[in-house]
């Protein structure tokens, strides 16, 4: 089944740009940077609050984050998250403080983000990312 999921292009400082993705967690807005250069989903905490960690299948206590930074990070198993109007459910991601990041992100470019969809998302998805149209489609196993 492909699903299709809009984004928008955000302009960070002349000329560089990300593609943003609009979602829900918890009841809560929250806006993803789609970024196909990150390995993993990393969500902030403060959007994950309440959700247990689980064991870590891969024992990265660490991503890299802006400048290859290390910053500390826990597994979860996020029971819904709403891309577009597509549900997810279960989904494993990273949970870290990503409020540095956020902050100097919006000061950038006025823009506050909540976290990194990350390229285990997109290749478990079997993603297809159209910049020309600004949609992202996803290739579902049928439930």
């Amino acid at each position: 089944m492909i699903e299709t999921i809009p984004f928008r292009v955000q302009e960070i400082e002349k000329s560089s740009f990300h593609p943003i993705i609009q979602g829900h967690i918890n009841g809560e807005i929250v806006l993803l940077i789609l970024d196909t250069g990150a390995s993993r989903t990393v969500i902030d905490k403060s959007i994950t609050s309440g959700i247990l960690t689980i064991a870590n299948e891969q024992n990265e206590p660490f991503a890299a984050g802006i400048n290859a930074q290390k910053i500390s990070v826990e597994q979860i198993e996020l029971p819904t998250i709403t891309l577009g109007d597509i549900e997810f459910n279960k989904l494993k991601v990273f949970s870290s403080d990503l409020q540095p990041i956020s902050k100097l992100y919006e000061d950038l470019s006025g823009v506050k983000i909540h976290g990194l969809l990350g390229c285990d998302f997109l290749v478990q998805n079997k993603a297809v990312v159209n910049f020309k149209t600004r949609k992202i489609q996803l290739h579902r196993r049928k439930k």
